[in-house]
Formats: C-alpha cells, sequence, structure tokens
C-alpha cells in the first residue's frame, strides 16, 4: 500500500518539482529587482473593486455585462460537473474556483488586446474630430454626431451614444461608460470642461495635450502587453502540465482511489496551494500600468452647476 501511495504521487510530485524551481527562480528575480512587496500592495484610495474589474474585462470584449455573468456561471458549474465525474471530493472546491478563475484569466488578455485597439481607433476619430472642427469649421455638438453616424471599426458600440440627439454631455458621458477606457474617459473629460470654451481652445488642448498623452500611454500599454504575454504563456504552460498530470492521475481506477483517501487530498491541496502562491507571485512581478479613472458623471454635473 506505501508503494502505491508513492506510485500514485508521482505524476503532482514533478508538477510539485517544477511548480517549487519555478517559485525559486521568480524569488530569485524579486531579490535581484529589489521588489518591495507592501510597495506594490495596492492603496485603498487606488483600489478598484472586483465587480468593477469584472466590468473592465466584459467592456473589452465587446461584451455584455449580463453575457460575461452567464458565461461565468456556466464555467462554475462545468467544474461542479467535473468534480462529479471524477468522484474526488476536494474537486467540488477545487472545479468551480478554476472554473471562474480560469476562463477569467484566459479571456483578459484578449480583452486587453481588443481594448488597446479600441483606444488606438479611438484616437484616430479624436484626429478626425479635430480635423472636423479645424478645417471643415465644424461645431463641436455637429462634429461629435458625425463620428457618432460613423464611428469606424471596433468603435460602433463606443461611439453610438453620440449620434443620438439630446444633451452633448450626456452622450459624452455615456461614451465613456461604454468604453470604460483611461484614454477614452480622459478625452471625455476633456470634451465635457471644453464644451463652454471656444473651438480654438479644444483644437489646441486635442494638439499639443490629449493627442500626445494618449499616444504615450497606448505606447506604455502596448510594451506592458509584451511582458504580461509572456507571463500569461508560462501560466498556461503550467496550468496545461498541471491538468494533464491530474487528468492522467485520475484516469487509473487505483490512482483515483487514493486521491479519494485523506492523503490523496493533502496532496492535491499541497499542489493547489503552491500553484495559486505562483500564480499571484508572478502577478506581483509583472503588474499592468495603473492610470486615472474620470466619474464622468459627477465632473458633467459640476460643469453644468457652473453654467458650462
Amino acid at each position: 500500500m506505501t508503494a502505491l501511495a508513492v506510485v500514485a504521487q508521482l505524476p503532482v510530485l514533478l508538477v510539485v518539482g517544477v511548480i517549487v524551481a519555478l517559485a525559486s527562480a521568480c524569488g530569485a528575480c524579486a531579490a535581484i529587482l529589489d521588489l518591495d512587496l507592501h510597495r506594490l500592495r495596492p492603496s485603498r484610495e487606488r483600489r478598484i473593486s472586483v465587480l468593477e474589474r469584472e466590468k473592465d474585462i466584459a467592456a473589452g470584449l465587446g461584451w455584455p455585462w449580463q453575457r460575461w455573468v452567464i458565461l461565468r456561471l456556466a464555467f462554475v458549474g462545468l467544474g461542479l460537473v467535473v468534480a462529479w465525474i471524477t468522484g474526488v471530493t476536494l474537486m467540488w472546491v477545487i472545479g468551480p474556483i478554476a472554473g471562474a478563475v480560469g476562463f477569467r484569466f484566459a479571456l483578459a488578455g484578449r480583452a486587453a488586446n481588443r481594448r488597446l485597439r479600441m483606444e488606438r481607433s479611438f484616437l484616430g476619430q479624436l484626429r478626425n474630430l479635430r480635423d472636423r472642427m479645424a478645417v471643415s469649421n465644424q461645431s463641436l455638438d455637429t462634429a461629435l454626431q458625425e463620428l457618432g453616424r460613423n464611428p469606424g471599426p471596433d468603435l460602433g458600440y463606443v461611439l453610438a451614444p453620440l449620434a443620438r440627439g439630446g444633451s452633448t454631455i450626456a452622450n459624452v458621458v455615456e461614451m465613456g461608460i461604454r468604453a470604460r477606457s483611461p484614454i477614452v474617459e480622459q478625452v471625455a473629460a476633456v470634451l465635457i470642461w471644453a464644451r463652454s470654451r471656444s473651438s480654438d481652445f479644444l483644437i489646441q488642448t486635442i494638439d499639443t495635450v490629449v493627442i500626445p498623452v494618449g499616444e504615450a500611454q497606448l505606447a506604455i500599454q502596448e510594451e506592458g502587453m509584451v511582458t504580461l504575454a509572456q507571463q500569461r504563456a508560462v501560466t498556461f504552460a503550467m496550468s496545461s502540465l498541471l491538468v494533464v498530470m491530474l487528468a492522467i492521475a485520475l484516469g487509473v481506477e487505483t490512482l483515483r482511489s487514493y486521491y479519494q483517501s485523506f492523503a490523496g487530498q493533502v496532496v492535491l491541496i499541497v499542489v493547489a496551494v503552491l500553484f495559486a502562491g505562483l500564480v499571484v507571485f508572478l502577478g506581483f512581478i509583472v503588474r499592468p500600468q495603473s492610470w486615472t479613472r474620470w466619474n464622468l458623471r459627477r465632473l458633467a454635473e459640476e460643469q453644468e452647476r457652473l453654467g458650462g
């Protein structure tokens, strides 16, 4: 029985060995880079709620919030189905968590790439707005409506409010809320603030401030995406190795019986904790740049209160 237990642990022990080696390498990198983990903790003022981050990913994918929630719940249910098939008690906990977190992690990179494309297209439309005002001598309200009617690629959902009638400020606020992008929110804030000022002043602000800052933000995000893509590739590789090893082990009746025992459950807990800790630590080493987010509704209310 002891020999069987040792054989049963071999696949998982291999994964544990790989994870420990990678964790040691990450620790060495942290020491070389002199990372301060306390400094990496987000402050309460800058911390974005979990719900807001989920909405950012859904918006980055171009999905309605309801679709994102339904798919997350579906993958949680899939994790429960896997737990029922394997018959391992601990999988009733690990399965739903892996389904929810894994689905989010798998699509987070795609959402970030799509948001970059949208922001790049948005800066192109901002130049179009500037030309309409400077060359065609259109008013800001008219130029915004024209952009809403001809949004261009990747911007149909974001710029749709501009094509509506009614309050221009309310439409600009709705545009920023739909985009959930720091660059779009920054431009929306400038448009709200500059609407009560001259067109020449707005054109100058777009040329000298908004577009250069937006392009700099895009460049920084693109550089960060390269590193994040490498981080995700490592995480995907470790996840695939772990899933394959576990599937092979649970496919053998004797090994499945062992993992249904108390000793096997302890081994699975150790593997899950080590894997989760390594993924979290990788996230500490490479973190995406955070940008200022604007409360556009409050800004619009203040502008209207001041008579803008």
